[in-house]
């Protein structure tokens, strides 16, 4: 529950720093990827998601945030 309030945390610092440039894919991808963060916080607050359904949500965040990692990096898909 902690982490997914961090990472919820740390997505809406993110959406204050200025100067990124990102193309359309990551553009849309960290649009649909802070929503989908938003709402499992927001589910999970409620206590309406299952530990396995929270552990998924969060196995898949990280595995967003490596592919901008990645492409920080200059890592080929």
């Amino acid at each position: 529950m902690k982490r997914l309030l961090m990472l919820v945390l740390v997505l809406a610092l993110l959406s204050g720093c200025s100067g990124v440039i990102m193309n359309a894919q990551y553009s849309q991808l960290l649009d649909r990827t802070a929503a989908l963060s938003a709402e499992t916080a927001k589910r999970a607050q409620a206590d309406q998601l299952t530990p396995d359904q929270m552990k998924a949500a969060l196995v898949d965040q990280a595995a967003v945030w490596q592919l901008f990692r990645e492409a920080r990096d200059g890592v080929k898909p």
